[in-house]
């Protein structure tokens, strides 16, 4: 059984790690197969500002883009029709592997020009079967964060998994509220009242 810390959290207070709970479900007959941290492949994604968009002068379908992370300006040249300026994007950066698309962003050199990174389609990011061109964030979700906040952070992507193997002596295991009463009893802390409608 898979289970949502984030969820969990709405159940029952947790006041340790992530790792030390694993530890204890174990200890107390939940054992933990698995463990997954739903942000690590999400790492080095940011957002970004598309300060200009100029076309590459030796090719029809690129653009020369400088993008403003918050923390660096960079020079990330892009094939997306969709690109312009001043719009909000996800920018992966130098070190950053997609694993949809198996690719870890390096700096290189595109037909004669620098680039230092890539502007994402939310395909290349594993959060969409298919897209048309890059990700543009709504300016209503962009002026909620600073540049060069995380993915994670926006889209709520920070969140840790327990796969639980469950024994069939413990049937309690198999829900939701089981578990929360579990790491209740194993943490000694407070559950929350449930209202259940009959």
């Amino acid at each position: 059984m898979k289970v949502s810390q984030n969820w969990l959290k709405e159940l029952v207070d947790i006041n340790t790690t992530p790792e030390k709970l694993s530890d204890k479900l174990s200890i107390g007959g939940f054992e933990v197969e698995s463990l997954i941290d739903t942000s690590s492949k999400f790492k080095g994604i940011v957002l970004g500002k598309v300060l200009s968009a100029e076309k590459h002068k030796n090719s029809d379908k690129l653009s020369i883009c400088k993008v403003d992370t918050g923390i660096d300006e960079l020079q990330i040249i892009c094939g997306a029709d969709n690109v312009r300026s001043n719009i909000y994007v996800y920018v992966a950066t130098i070190g950053t592997h997609l694993d949809k698309i198996n690719l870890t962003i390096k700096a290189s050199e595109i037909r004669g020009v620098y680039s230092e990174g890539m502007i994402c389609s939310l395909e290349e990011l594993g959060l969409e079967d298919k897209s048309e061109g890059i990700a543009i964030i709504e300016n209503s979700v962009s002026q909620k964060f600073k540049l060069g906040t995380p993915i994670s952070d926006i889209l709520e992507l920070n969140d840790f998994i327990y796969e639980l193997a469950i024994t069939a002596n413990r049937p309690d295991g198999m829900s939701m509220i089981g578990i929360a009463r579990e790491v209740s009893a194993l943490l000694q802390t407070k559950l929350t009242d449930l209202e259940i409608s009959e």
